[in-house]
Order: C-alpha cells, then sequence, then structure tokens
C-alpha cells in the first residue's frame, strides 16, 4: 500500500515533457493507470488544433514524442503560413469573422459548409440562387404538412362537401397509395417525382396499370395540390409544375359488348339473386357501383324509373332512369318493398358472381361489358346521343368517346326484346312502343 501511495505521489509530481517546434510547444503529460494494484505507464499528448482540443494516450514514452513533434510541425506550419498574410488578406480574414460572430460559426466551418454546398450545386448554378429557390418555395407563411397530413385534410373536406361515396372510395384509396409512396413534407416534392410514381404504377400483383388509369390517378394528385395551395401547404410555382405533367397517351381500346344471344344465356341461367341486377345493369346502364348500392326502394316498378341519388352516382349529380319493358318483365317476380338489390356486399364481388355465372354458360364476362352494351344498343335504336347520355349519367361526347361500340340497330332492337319464359296461363302484356 506504501508503495504505491508513493507512486502515485511521484507520479503527480512529474512535470509535461514539452515538445517545441519554433514558437509552439505541445505537452506530454505523464498519466499512469493503475489496474488490479498494478500500475502502467502511460502518456497522454494534449495540444490544441484551432478550437478544438487534442488528446492522445500512448503506452511508449517515444511514440508520444513521435506524435507530439508531428503535431508540433503542423501547428508551426499552419502559424508560419498565417504569418505570411498580407494587409489585405488579414483584413479580409477579421472581416470573415465579424460576419460570422453573430452565427457563432468557426470560419473553418463556414468554409466547409460552403463548399460542400457547392459541390452539389448543378453547373452554373449559385448557391445564392440555390436559397432563393429554397426559400421561394418555402415561405415563412406557409404551414408544413406531410404528405399523409394533407390527403387527410382533403379528404375530410371532400366529404364535408357531400362528395358521393363512390368519389369517396376512390380518393381515400388512390390517394392513400400516394402518401404511403411520399412519407415527407408535401413541399418538399417535386414535378419530377411525381412523374415517376405515376410511371410506375402498377397493380397489387405487380402488373403495370393502364394509361387510363394513370390519367386518373394523376387528376386526382393535381387536385390534391391544388387544394394544398389553397391551404397554404405548397407554393403556386409546386402547383403549376404538377399541372404541367404531360398526361400519358391513352391506349385505343376496343369497347367490349355482350350479344344479344350472350345475355340471353346469361338471364335464363342467372340465380335469383342476381338475376335483377344483371337486367338493370343490362337494359338500364347503371355503373357497377352504383347497382351495388341500390335498394329496392328505388326501384318503383309502376312508374317504370329507378332513382339514382346522389349519394350513390358517381357525379354526385341525382338522375332518373327508365325501366325499359323488357326490363320491368324481368324484374316484375322478383321485385321488393326495400332491401339491397344486389346479394353482394361490394361491386368488385358482385362482378365476381356475375362472371362465375357467365363463365358456367361459356360466356366471357367483360368488365363494364353491362353499360357499355346498354349505350351501344340504346344509341343504335334512338340515334339520341343526348337523351342515352341522360340516361346513363354521361355526357354526349363521353358517350361517342367510350360507349359507342360497332353495333346496328336491329341488333338493339334484339337486345331490348329480350324477355323471359312465360308460363302457359300467363298472357302477356303489350310492349309500349318507345319514343
Amino acid at each position: 500500500m506504501s508503495a504505491t501511495l508513493t507512486r502515485t505521489s511521484r507520479k503527480a509530481r512529474k512535470p509535461p515533457i514539452c515538445i517545441r517546434e519554433g514558437s509552439v510547444e505541445v505537452k506530454i503529460y505523464v498519466t499512469p493507470e493503475t489496474v488490479d494494484g498494478v500500475i502502467y505507464e502511460q502518456f497522454t499528448l494534449c495540444y490544441y488544433l484551432g478550437s478544438k482540443r487534442i488528446r492522445q494516450k500512448f503506452s511508449d514514452l517515444e511514440e508520444a514524442k513521435k506524435e507530439a513533434q508531428v503535431a508540433a510541425l503542423k501547428m508551426s506550419n499552419a502559424e508560419h503560413d498565417a504569418l505570411k498574410l498580407s494587409s489585405s488578406d488579414r483584413a479580409v480574414y477579421v472581416q470573415c469573422l465579424d460576419r460570422l460572430r453573430p452565427l457563432g460559426l468557426p470560419l473553418g466551418d463556414a468554409v466547409a459548409d460552403y463548399v460542400a454546398a457547392v459541390t452539389k450545386l448543378p453547373p452554373g448554378a449559385s448557391l445564392a440562387d440555390a436559397v432563393a429557390d429554397y426559400a421561394k418555395r418555402h415561405p415563412a407563411n406557409m404551414t408544413r404538412k406531410t404528405v399523409a397530413e394533407a390527403v387527410a385534410e382533403m379528404i375530410n373536406d371532400r366529404r364535408t362537401a357531400g362528395c358521393s361515396v363512390a368519389h369517396m372510395r376512390d380518393l381515400e384509396n388512390r390517394l392513400g397509395r400516394f402518401a404511403d409512396a411520399f412519407q415527407v413534407p408535401i413541399a418538399s416534392l417535386s414535378a419530377p417525382m411525381v412523374r415517376d410514381y405515376l410511371r410506375t404504377l402498377a397493380r397489387e400483383d405487380g402488373v403495370p396499370v393502364t394509361n387510363r388509369t394513370r390519367r386518373n390517378v394523376q387528376r386526382i394528385v393535381t387536385s390534391l395540390f391544388h387544394f394544398c395551395r389553397k391551404q397554404r401547404f405548397v407554393t403556386r410555382e409546386l402547383v403549376d409544375e404538377i399541372a404541367e405533367i404531360e398526361s400519358p397517351k391513352m391506349e385505343a381500346v376496343e369497347t367490349g359488348v355482350f350479344t344479344p344471344e350472350q345475355l340471353r344465356k346469361m338471364l335464363f341461367s342467372a340465380p335469383d339473386d342476381i338475376r335483377a341486377a344483371l337486367a338493370i345493369g343490362a337494359f338500364c346502364g347503371l355503373r357497377t357501383a352504383e347497382l351495388a348500392r341500390l335498394d329496392w326502394s328505388e326501384v318503383q316498378l309502376a312508374e317504370r324509373v329507378i332513382i339514382i341519388g346522389a349519394d350513390k352516382a358517381k357525379t354526385a349529380s341525382r338522375r332518373t332512369v327508365p325501366i325499359s319493358d323488357n326490363c320491368a318483365a324481368w324484374l316484375a317476380p322478383l321485385v321488393r318493398k326495400e332491401g339491397k338489390v344486389s346479394p353482394a356486399p361490394t361491386d368488385r364481388a358482385m362482378n365476381h358472381r356475375f362472371a362465375r355465372s357467365a363463365a358456367k354458360q361459356g360466356v366471357v364476362w367483360v368488365k363494364n361489358g353491362l353499360r357499355h352494351s346498354f349505350c351501344s344498343y340504346q344509341l343504335a335504336v334512338t340515334r339520341d346521343a343526348a337523351r342515352v347520355a341522360n340516361e346513363a349519367g354521361n355526357s354526349p361526347a363521353m358517350l361517342h368517346k367510350n360507349y359507342k361500340a360497332l353495333v346496328t340497330e336491329a341488333q338493339g332492337k334484339d337486345w331490348f326484346s329480350i324477355l323471359p319464359a312465360l308460363a302457359d296461363d300467363v298472357i302477356p302484356l303489350p310492349l309500349a312502343v318507345s319514343a
């Protein structure tokens, strides 16, 4: 114990070893350490490099001296270079220090940050330009929102405005995926980022989506940015850039329709619970989503009309759809006072029911085929685009663009003459003459 105390006191009295280079002095302190009662020699090199304190430990004194000599030489050279500054250089140096003093930033750090920033800029661009562009895109009065927060606010705004269930479901689905893809502030997005997102859109199975789907997503995303501009989440310049993204070209897709014979097979073989929805889709042209939400209380068979409420229409616009004579004949034995017309919980599930039933008769199910067929055959029979567009809840321009298939008037008349089989003791009523 006494030996340990003697060594410890002797260690405390040892002066540091000084290594000099010119006017620069670097000190080595003798700092032994005791481990399990055994004292080990250790030397600590300590000096300042600028405002930063450097401490290095060595177990060998000669190694410590060599490192101290190198450090002293570096510091001496730096001091010598500083002494070679001209009067104008020293004035600039002092001026730089004065400018940095309010920021509390050392000159060396400021120069390092500047070099790091400038090397990342494209040729011809200055750091001032980059800062000005950033300030323009992130004004002080702009509210910071993530993409997910902005999407939530837009959806809540549209729901409060009374948009249809179908429209809200579309927004939640498409914008939800957009928010998942960009978990960042919405103001940090750019047109190239959104363009790349649209180009790489794919279904859950990895198959790329159609250009029509890309256009629909682009329209909704653009609406999101317009909403965010009004809420001061993004700048007008960013909205303009997003709006200028070129829309993908529409593929030339031939409208698919069913033939009258295919419809006969499907109607006569369909289970009772889906036959009514099948007939309404074929002879009244309701959208699949409208069929899935249709209630029997909205099917007014006596007045020969179906009421499509604004909350159930895709366009959030109320309309009445005439029930054709042959459709009334199919509905008569199935009609109820209330309850869902479709037994399926969703339009997708209902489509699957239709497809399975059609497949049993060797008919390949065509997506939106009932509505396409109605519009095409009704247009061929009536030759009145305005009337058909009104019944279908569309515009004449969209009708000609999307639903005008190559069918004849004779095929149209055949389509609207498809009637259910009657029992021998039933006398059929005469069909009304179409206007």
